[in-house]
């Protein structure tokens, strides 16, 4: 199993929008939750509001991605992974402020971020996370991007934003003119009044 390389898992989520598109899947299931849900400021469980965000947010994706031939829907066990371009599979997580995600102890969860381990069948892939993270009131998301992990340790992260910002436009300065002096400017004739005038001082 290699081990997550930025520029190529960069590289496979900017392809055919994938960022843009997986960005807005999270952020769209937050706003479902709160139309659903105005009173949820009650519940006793945060888990109660992480898993409704994350079937929300994987319904989008699954929605959102069905058109992108390179991208893959897989249901193993109790959850849903995303494969892009046999190359990296993508998990959506929510995250705290260090962009670690917490998980109930499976052997498999354990070996998500363990890249000598293949899982699932599938060999070769580079295992990510979707992950967001809400602002420290909880009332909103202040992040969202890619988490690659070694067991514990930030292996790399970016902000989808970073990927669907487009490139600068080149500055395009004006052509100089061309031409001889008598096309660009015509000098005034002086008269000859005028020239006397001059000459004497007035």
């Amino acid at each position: 199993m290699p081990t997550p390389i930025d520029s190529v898992v960069r590289e496979t989520v900017r392809k055919n929008d994938r960022a843009i598109l997986l960005r807005r899947a999270t952020t769209d299931a937050w706003q479902t939750l709160a139309e659903k849900y105005p009173d949820r400021a009650w519940w006793r469980r945060k888990s109660t509001r992480a898993a409704i965000v994350w079937e929300e947010a994987v319904n989008n994706a699954i929605a959102a991605l069905s058109k992108d031939k390179g991208a893959h829907v897989v249901r193993h066990f109790d959850t849903v992974s995303f494969i892009l371009d046999d190359t990296v599979l993508v998990r959506l997580k929510k995250a705290d402020m260090e962009l670690q995600s917490r998980n109930v102890q499976t052997v498999l969860s354990s070996l998500f971020h363990r890249h000598d381990t293949d899982l699932y069948g599938y060999s070769g892939l580079q295992r990510v996370e979707s992950a967001y993270v809400l602002n420290k009131f909880e009332t909103d998301m202040a992040w969202v991007g890619i988490v690659a992990r070694e067991k514990k340790a930030k292996l790399f992260h970016f902000e989808f934003n970073e990927l669907s910002v487009p490139a600068e436009a080149p500055l395009i300065f004006p052509t100089p003119a061309t031409g001889s002096p008598a096309d660009i400017a015509k000098l005034r004739r002086i008269l000859p009044d005028e020239q006397k005038r001059d000459e004497k001082g007035e």
